[in-house]
């Protein structure tokens, strides 16, 4: 659906520049160290933001959020890692966005040595009309040596100041060394092939209200070796994925306000590393009420799990009727230890495309919580925002996750439903399903023709 996503790098990364925390010589002394930059932008009036496509790197590693949901992080090591630039896709709020950097300056091969530091992204911003605007690293954003306990969601910006441009991209130490890193083409017009599945039948009309769990092992091929996955999901409302046990990540927080997009409607792009024989993937799915009462709504989970074996091939698993399901889960860890033979197959709704969800979905990626940096009060805010009671199971000074404590998420809040009439009481979200369907395709086209 978005071609091409390298082409945002050579067409808008080139207008950006290197900034960093005020310092003498940024371009080629500056000392180790993390530092914390924010950029909140308002979206313009009578414009409706969907979405963000992110370029970004920094010298010498990242990790980025979007309104507090992590999104991705430097995805290599070493000295060079700044030359390879990520395209990172984010849902966005409709009126008020904030990007959270924290980027890290070190100097791996004399480690505590000074050496050049700085950050460099650019962002389009896409509105519902298939418009865009794209924002720069530049003085605008704000930088902070002091990490706020509070981060990437400070409240208190005292502590922050403009950030200083080290040099325009092109020049300084970095010259035009950056290249963007390929993005895996796995979107989602990937669900193709895939089932909407739920533990009851009749689900994409009418489901309970709550939470469910679903469970898939997926042996390794005999002739291969596991490397890692990434996962192409969404739920009718919302979910949490586990992988052998431990919290991988989540969607935003979803308040099912009508005025906000529902949260189903981007899937979530969420990738990580697996053991070599054989992996759990466990996703705890919530459905919420229907926003014009208290009643039943459509419910529906699908996915897609691209697997990377060690030799560089790879395989995708669906969802299907061969999940297994359970429609009474009181919280993650007792699903958890649920056995198999307690479980029964997930029925299937219908393949992709079915109402009341339509073919089009946008992709949004989220960074697994085992690349989260050690810094508990980032990590702490990132999963709060995706569920507001996640926080209240983090340990008080360890960074998550925890082989010891791999399942404490307490399931997802269930939002109160919205005052606001809607059309339909089968359609949880006709609000947004009507957007989709009409807007969403301008979006996707929108950006597709700007970036080829």
């Amino acid at each position: 659906m978005i071609g091409r996503r390298d082409a945002l790098a050579d067409s808008e990364l080139s207008s950006a520049s290197w900034i960093w925390l005020p310092e003498p010589d940024l371009v080629n002394n500056a000392p180790p160290g993390a530092v914390a930059f924010t950029k909140t932008f308002a979206t313009p009036a009578g414009k409706t933001a969907a979405t963000a496509l992110i370029a970004i790197t920094v010298d010498n590693n990242f990790t980025l959020w979007v309104n507090g949901q992590p999104i991705g992080a430097t995805s290599s090591s070493g000295a060079e890692a700044w030359q390879n630039a990520q395209v990172l896709s984010a849902a966005l709020n409709g009126s008020t966005n904030v990007f959270s950097v924290l980027g890290v300056n070190s100097n791996p091969e004399t480690p505590g040595a000074a050496n050049p530091a700085g950050l460099l992204a650019a962002i389009r911003v896409v509105y519902t009309d298939g418009s865009n605007d794209t924002i720069v690293s530049d003085a605008s954003w704000l930088a902070s040596g002091s990490i706020p306990p509070d981060f990437p969601l400070p409240a208190d910006l005292s502590q922050f100041a403009p950030a200083e441009v080290a040099a325009k991209y092109g020049s300084g130490s970095w010259g035009t060394a950056v290249t963007v890193q390929q993005p895996q083409n796995f979107d989602a017009q990937n669900l193709t092939g895939s089932q909407w599945i739920w533990p009851t039948a009749n689900a994409a009309a009418n489901a309970a209200v709550g939470t469910v769990g679903f469970r898939k092992t997926v042996p390794t091929p005999s002739d291969k070796t596991a490397s890692s996955v990434t996962v192409l999901a969404t739920v009718d409302n919302t979910f949490q994925l586990y992988i052998n046990g431990q919290f991988i990540g989540a969607p935003p927080h979803d308040d099912n306000a009508p005025t906000e997009a529902a949260g189903w409607a981007h899937a979530q792009r969420i990738t990580a590393d697996l053991t070599a024989a054989s992996n759990v993937f466990t996703v705890i799915a919530t459905n919420f009420a229907a926003q014009q009462g208290t009643g039943d709504s459509s419910a529906g989970f699908i996915g897609a799990l691209l697997f990377t074996y060690t030799d560089g091939s790879g395989s995708v698993l669906r969802t299907d009727a061969t999940w297994l399901a359970s429609a009474d889960v009181t919280s993650a860890a007792a699903f958890l230890a649920v056995p198999d033979a307690q479980l029964a197959p997930a029925v299937g709704q219908g393949a992709y495309g079915i109402a009341p969800w339509g073919m089009q979905l946008g992709v949004a990626d989220v960074l697994s919580a085992l690349r989260l940096p050690a810094n508990n009060a980032a990590i702490g805010a990132s999963i709060s925002s995706m569920s507001p009671a996640l926080t209240s199971s983090l340990p008080s000074s360890t960074p998550l996750p925890l082989p010891s404590n791999p399942v404490g998420s307490p399931l997802p809040s269930v939002p109160s439903p919205s005052d606001s009439p809607l059309p339909t009481t089968s359609d949880a979200r006709a609000h947004y399903n009507d957007r989709a369907v009409l807007i969403l395709p301008f979006i996707w086209a929108a950006v597709a023709i700007s970036l080829f």
